[in-house]
C-alpha cells in the first residue's frame, strides 16, 4: 500500500514538473493559434508558483528586510508563463495580443514607449484583488510576453507604489 501511495505521489509530482520544461512551441492562448512564420523561434516556460516559492523563498526572507512591500507582493505569484518568439518577419502578432487582452477583459495599465520598443503592462482583476497580470514587450522582430497569475491586493499595490516614490525623493 505505501509502495501505491508513493507511485502515486511520484506520479502526481512528475506531472507538475514538466510544465516547469522549456519548449519550443507557444503556451499563451493569443499566439498559440497565430501564424506565426516558420522562421521564427519560440521559447517558452511554465513556472508554478509553489515551485518558484522552494526555490527563492530564502531571497524572499533577504528581501523581506531589505524591501518589505515588495517582499509582499512576490509572495501573492501564484505561477508565471514566459514566452519569448524572435526572427517572426512580418506577423499579427501584437495585433493578436491586444485582442485577447479586449477579449478577455483586462484594463490597460500602463503603455510605455522606450528606444523604439513597446511595453504593456495589463491587469484583470477580480472585486479589489488582481488576478493577472499580463506584460508584453515588444522589440522590432522580438517578442516577450510575460503572464503572472496573482492575488495582489490593490490597496498593496498602491502602498507599493507609494513606498518606490518615497524612497525615490529619498535618494
Amino acid at each position: 500500500m505505501n509502495r501505491f501511495i508513493g507511485i502515486i505521489c511520484a506520479a502526481i509530482l512528475l506531472i507538475n514538473m514538466q510544465s516547469c520544461i522549456v519548449k519550443k512551441g507557444a503556451n499563451m492562448d493569443f499566439a498559440k493559434k497565430s501564424n506565426l512564420s516558420q522562421d521564427a523561434e519560440i521559447v517558452s516556460i511554465n513556472v508554478p508558483g509553489f515551485l518558484m516559492k522552494t526555490f527563492i523563498r530564502t531571497e524572499i526572507k533577504e528581501l523581506q528586510e531589505d524591501d518589505p512591500a515588495l517582499a509582499l507582493a512576490v509572495k501573492k505569484i501564484k505561477k508565471i508563463k514566459l514566452m519569448t518568439v524572435s526572427n517572426n518577419g512580418k506577423t499579427n502578432l501584437y495585433e493578436q495580443f491586444s485582442a485577447y487582452l479586449v477579449n478577455n477583459d483586462f484594463d490597460e495599465l500602463v503603455s510605455i514607449y522606450s528606444d523604439g520598443a513597446k511595453i504593456s503592462i495589463n491587469t484583470k482583476t477580480k472585486g479589489d484583488k488582481i488576478k493577472t497580470i499580463m506584460l508584453g514587450i515588444i522589440d522590432e522582430n522580438d517578442y516577450v510576453f510575460v503572464d503572472l497569475k496573482s492575488n495582489i491586493n490593490i490597496n498593496e499595490l498602491q502602498n507599493l507604489i507609494e513606498h518606490y516614490q518615497e524612497t525615490k525623493k529619498e535618494k
